[in-house]
């Protein structure tokens, strides 16, 4: 058996080992060159296993194709190893551009955590990166529907034009019109936050509501999606203080060159007598905070069920998560046995899952909100994270019949996908 047949890096390692060991017989040279292929053979076999590892046949094609794209590959090894990922009718091909395989399907990614994207038809779009946390996906032009599976440190963007969703674990579509230079966001589960040109800032975007930017215009739109009432309507012909958060939007100066629209927002704080809860779908999250921060002890002691909980929502949303947690522990402590009460076992769970408190805390608390409401508006979204957090606790053998029960009950939630990786491990 010849050397010539070695790759270089194996013919190199025979003659270092000839050299070292002295004078081999024929059949003694005949062996190490044999464990050298053998050695070799076993290594590309392995990198193949693991390759094929990494999503199933689908999640091969998707991968072969990002390992023509160094930029994107390089961004793919940061840190943990990546999330799986199958391109269903569809490939990504080296610039990380997501192709239809045809004009009558479009194309969907699934990442092994159970994020689903799914790209309409027509929509130009991209994957940037992907790692162990999640991904950065860009929409060129058109519309994509977004299912993000919440996870503790998940990290996933969205780029739709010049725009930037920051997403946690919520379901929205999100479309950006290339010619109009506009565009939509329309939650229908969580929270996101926006920003780009003309926002000033980042945008809470919550369930049930529909954001839309002009960027021609310089216009902001945020609107609740079951009434259609304008929340905030900017409308400038400069982007001069056009955009800002919008709790705190006011007119500019008046200038020349400068035109704002009367506010839906700045007329209803002029009356008086309005809720919390009108202020809460008004967005005027700051407003609520300010008013019960003036005396938060009289406020938790003395306010009904519907103020505490707008109170939470609106503390939630701006990261006041202190000031939630006591709306919510007031909530449970003054109404026991209501919806409101349920409700915030449910909202505890998400502060300490995303607040550091570790997935056993948050995890008694999904389990006591499905105790205590199991046919409640949260049911779904408490079974799916507590599946999360059985697994991060328990290991997967543990959280299978929590991913099977997920299935029967929700066999097309936002989860599903995660508990059916779960389950066919």
């Amino acid at each position: 058996m010849s050397e010539d047949n070695l790759s270089p890096e194996a013919a190199e390692l025979a003659r270092v080992a000839r050299k070292t060991l002295g004078h081999m017989s024929d059949a003694q040279h005949e062996r190490g060159l044999a464990s050298v292929r053998g050695h070799a053979h076993r290594r590309r076999e392995e990198r193949r296993r693991r390759l094929l590892a990494f999503g199933g046949a689908g999640a091969a094609c998707a991968i072969a194709a990002f390992l023509l794209a160094p930029g994107v590959l390089q961004k793919m090894h940061e840190g943990s190893p990546p999330l799986a990922l199958e391109v269903e009718s569809g490939v990504i091909d080296a610039a990380g551009t997501i192709v239809p395989r045809n004009d009558q399907q479009q194309p969907e990614l699934r990442f092994g955590d159970g994020t689903v994207i799914k790209l309409a038809s027509d929509t130009r779009g991209r994957v940037a990166s992907v790692d162990g946390h999640g991904a950065h996906v860009a929409i060129q032009n058109g519309s994509a529907h977004v299912s993000v599976v919440h996870k503790p440190k998940a990290r996933w963007r969205i780029d739709a034009g010049p725009y930037t969703i920051t997403v946690h674990g919520t379901v929205f579509t999100a479309a950006w019109d290339e010619s109009q230079q506009r565009l939509e966001v329309k939650m229908e589960r969580g929270l996101v936050s926006v920003t780009g040109p003309v926002t000033n800032g980042p945008i809470a975007v919550r369930a049930g509501q529909a954001l839309t930017v002009k960027l021609k215009r310089s216009q902001v739109l945020l609107r609740d999606l079951d009434r259609d009432d304008v929340v905030a309507d900017a409308d400038a012909e400069t982007e001069t203080d056009v955009g800002a958060p919008l709790s705190t939007l006011a007119p500019p100066p008046a200038t020349a060159k400068t035109r704002v629209a009367s506010l839906a927002t700045k007329s209803a704080r002029s009356r008086p007598g309005k809720t919390w809860s009108a202020a809460l779908s008004a967005g005027e999250f700051d407003t609520i905070l300010e008013e019960a921060e003036r005396d938060i002890g009289h406020v938790l002691a003395s306010r009904g069920t519907e103020d505490l909980a707008a109170l939470a929502d609106a503390a939630r949303y701006r990261r006041h998560d202190d000031v939630a947690r006591r709306a919510l522990l007031a909530q449970r402590r003054r109404f026991p046995g209501s919806p409101r009460a349920a409700d915030a076992a449910f909202f505890l769970g998400r502060l300490d899952e995303n607040g550091g408190r570790g997935p056993g805390s948050a995890l008694a608390w999904y389990e006591r909100y499905l105790d205590e409401a199991p046919s409640g508006s949260y049911v779904a979204e408490a079974l799916g994270r507590k599946m999360m957090a059985v697994e991060e606790i328990h290991g997967a053998a543990a959280a299978r019949n929590v991913a099977d029960q997920y299935l029967r009950s929700f066999p097309r939630g936002s989860y599903a996908g995660a508990a059916r990786a779960l389950r066919d491990r």
